[in-house]
C-alpha cells in the first residue's frame, strides 16, 4: 500500500469512528428488540453477496436493508447495524480472508454514508419534507450511493494507479442500477405504510428479475440482428403490407374516437405530461441485435393510463412514438414507419386501459398501484406483439425468435419503469401530480447506465 493510499485509509478509519462515537454517545434505546431483528436480518442479508465484473468488489443486499432502517431506526442503531453489515459481508463468504485494515476502512466507509444520510435526512425533514417520505427516502438512498462510490473509489484509485473518474465509472457502471431499484423499492415501502399502499409490495417482482437480467448481461455475447429494419421498409411481403394497413386503420379510428370525446381535467398537467413524453422519447437506447430502440417515455404513459382520459393519454403515445422514430435516427424513417410506432404505442396504451379501467373498475379507484402493475404488463405485450408480428411477417421469421431477443433487453427495462411509475403515482396521492415529477429523475439515470452497459457489450 502507498503512503497516500495509507493516509486516505486511516483518514476514513478515523472519521468514520469519530461519528460512530458520537452517535452512541448520544444513544437513548427505545425499541431494543424492534432493532435486534432488524440487526439479523441486515446480518443475513450481508451474507447475499453478487459479484460485479471486472471489479474486485462486491454487491450486497444489506444496502436495501439500511436504506429501509433510515426510515425507522436513529443514527446509533443505524451505524451500529451498518458496522455490523460491512464486518458480515467482508469477514464471511469471501474467497480471500480480508486484512484487519480492509474490515475497518469498509465500516469506517459505511459510517461516514449513514452519517451523511442522517445530516441530509434532518435537512430535508427542516425544510418540510416529512409529508413525502418517498421523495426524502429516494434523496436519501442516492447521496448514500454517491458518498460510499467516492470513498471506495478513492482508495482503489490510490492504490491500482488509475484515475479517480475512471474508478468511479467502473463502480457505477454495475453498481448503479441496483441501488436506483432499491431507492425506488424502498421508498416505495415506506410510502405504503403512511397510505396504506399494501399492494406495494408487487413491485419487488423489478429488483428480482433486474438481478437476473445483470448475471445474463454479463455473459451475453452478442446476437445476430434479426431485423433489416425499425419498421415497415417501402418493398414489404404482401401480408406485412396487409398487417401494416390494418395496424394504421386501428390507430387512425383510435385517434378519431380519441379526438369526439377529448376531455380534460387538468390542461396543465396533460401539457406537462406531453411535454415530458415527447422529451424522454429522444433519450433512446440501441439494444444489440436489434435495429429497434427503447426509451423511458414509457414511464409518462403508464402515468397517463393510471391517471389520465382516454383522448389525452392516446396523443400523448401518438406524440411520444413519433418523437421516437423521428429524432436522430440512424437512417431517416419513411413515413409509414413513423405512422406504425405512433400507432403501436397509442394502441397499446388504449388496451391497457380498457383493461385497467373496465375489467377492473372496482379496484381501479382503491388500488392504483395494483392497477398500474396490470398496465405494465398490458401495455408491454400488446406492443411487443404489435411490433413483433411486424418483424416476423418483414423478416419471415417465426415469432417467437424475435419475441425471445427483444424480451431479454426490454422486459427488465419495463419492470424498472414500473417501478418508478409506481413510486410516482404512490407519492402523487399525498403530494399531488406536480410532487411526483422529480422521481423521474431516477428513470433517466437508469437510461444512461442501461445505455453505458450496452455500450460496454458491444465492444465486447
Amino acid at each position: 500500500m502507498t503512503r497516500s493510499a495509507k493516509v486516505y485509509v486511516q483518514a476514513v478509519i478515523a472519521a468514520g469512528g469519530i461519528v460512530l462515537a458520537g452517535a452512541i454517545s448520544q444513544w437513548f434505546p427505545t425499541r431494543i428488540l424492534e432493532w435486534l431483528a432488524f440487526l439479523g436480518v441486515v446480518a443475513l442479508t450481508s451474507l447475499v453477496k453478487l459479484r460485479l465484473p471486472n471489479i474486485s468488489g462486491t454487491y450486497s443486499l444489506n444496502s436495501l436493508v439500511l436504506l429501509y432502517g433510515l426510515s425507522r431506526f436513529g443514527p446509533a442503531e443505524m451505524l451500529l447495524a451498518g458496522c455490523v453489515a460491512t464486518a458480515v459481508q467482508t469477514l464471511l463468504n469471501t474467497q480471500k480472508r480480508p486484512q484487519p485494515i480492509q474490515v475497518l476502512f469498509n465500516m469506517g466507509n459505511v459510517s461516514l454514508s449513514l452519517g451523511v444520510c442522517f445530516l441530509l435526512k434532518g435537512t430535508l425533514l427542516a425544510a418540510g419534507l416529512g409529508s413525502n417520505p418517498a421523495a426524502v427516502m429516494s434523496a436519501i438512498a442516492c447521496t448514500y450511493f454517491v458518498v460510499n462510490t467516492l470513498l471506495v473509489s478513492g482508495v482503489l484509485s490510490l492504490l491500482q494507479g488509475k484515475s479517480l473518474s475512471q474508478t468511479c465509472a467502473e463502480w457505477y457502471l454495475w453498481s448503479l442500477p441496483y441501488y436506483l431499484v432499491g431507492a425506488a423499492l424502498v421508498g416505495l415501502t415506506v410510502q405504503s405504510q403512511v397510505s396504506g399502499y399494501g399492494e406495494a409490495w408487487l413491485i419487488l417482482v423489478p429488483l428480482v428479475y433486474l438481478v437476473h437480467f445483470f448475471f445474463g448481461l454479463a455473459e451475453w455475447q452478442g446476437a445476430k440482428t434479426i431485423a433489416s429494419d425499425t419498421g415497415p421498409a417501402a418493398s414489404l411481403p404482401r401480408a406485412a403490407r396487409t398487417y401494416l394497413a390494418v395496424v394504421l386503420a386501428a390507430g387512425g379510428c383510435l385517434l378519431w374516437v380519441a379526438v369526439l370525446q377529448w376531455q380534460t381535467e387538468d390542461p396543465l398537467r396533460f401539457a406537462i405530461y406531453l411535454s415530458l413524453a415527447v422529451a424522454s422519447s429522444t433519450l433512446k437506447v440501441k439494444l444489440p441485435g436489434l435495429t429497434g430502440t427503447l426509451s423511458p417515455n414509457f414511464v409518462l404513459l403508464l402515468l397517463a393510463i393510471v391517471q389520465l382520459r382516454l383522448g389525452e393519454t392516446v396523443l400523448i403515445a401518438m406524440a411520444a412514438g413519433a418523437m421516437q422514430s423521428v429524432w436522430r435516427p440512424k437512417h431517416w424513417p419513411k413515413p409509414q414507419q413513423v405512422l406504425f410506432n405512433a400507432a403501436a404505442l397509442s394502441l397499446s396504451a388504449a388496451l391497457a386501459i380498457g383493461v385497467c379501467h373496465q375489467a377492473m373498475a372496482g379496484l381501479a379507484s382503491h388500488s392504483l398501484v395494483g392497477c398500474l402493475v396490470l398496465a405494465t404488463l398490458v401495455f408491454y405485450g400488446c406492443n411487443m406483439l404489435i411490433v413483433g408480428s411486424m418483424l416476423c411477417l418483414v423478416d419471415q421469421k417465426p415469432l417467437h425468435k424475435s419475441w425471445q431477443l427483444c424480451h431479454f433487453w426490454s422486459f427488465p427495462y419495463y419492470l424498472v419503469g414500473a417501478a418508478v411509475a409506481g413510486l410516482m403515482t404512490a407519492t402523487t396521492l399525498p403530494g399531488g401530480w406536480a410532487s411526483a415529477l422529480p422521481i423521474l429523475s431516477v428513470m433517466m439515470l437508469v437510461c444512461v447506465s442501461y445505455r453505458t452497459h450496452l455500450a460496454q457489450v458491444a465492444r465486447s
